[in-house]
């Protein structure tokens, strides 16, 4: 038996922090899809009328696999946020502010706020999606989501 080489990659793809998006490696891919055209989009459930978030391939209320992509408002407001300094996820600069965010429809998102220091937020404020670029995987570009205060 020889001595096989490893294959070489960039330390990201050892330990990735952010979940997989493609077609492959997950059932909601379109979440992400749709993420990269600028659409943030959850599942709704045909059969009892939940909207599902995080989306979820089953519906929680009633079992249901019968489920179809919508569009979220474009608009939330904050519930509550907290500041974090440590442990900061890739891609970020601390403080970061992390925030539960209502939508009209009513869901609530937990997800960052990004270009806003933590002085300039507080609850009640409105905020929209963000679509932020990640380093690449093996399948190529990928994408996360953030809030950006409205102005």
């Amino acid at each position: 038996m020889g001595e096989e080489k490893a294959e070489k990659r960039p330390y990201y793809f050892v330990l990735d922090l952010y979940p997989q998006e493609h077609k492959e490696e997950t059932r909601i891919w379109e979440f992400y899809e749709n993420l990269k055209k600028g659409r943030f989009t959850t599942l709704k459930c045909k059969k009892c009328g939940h909207i599902l978030w995080p989306p979820e391939v089953i519906c929680p209320e009633c079992t249901s696999d019968e489920l179809e992509w919508i569009d979220m408002p474009p608009r939330g407001k904050i519930y509550a946020f907290t500041v974090q300094v440590g442990a900061v996820p890739l891609g970020f600069k601390p403080p970061l502010i992390q925030a539960i965010v209502d939508f009209p429809n009513g869901v609530r998102v937990i997800g960052p706020i990004a270009d806003a220091s933590p002085e300039e937020v507080k609850v009640g404020d409105e905020v929209e999606v963000k679509v932020i670029e990640i380093p690449p995987d093996a399948h190529g570009d990928r994408v996360l989501f953030c809030f950006k205060k409205v102005k």
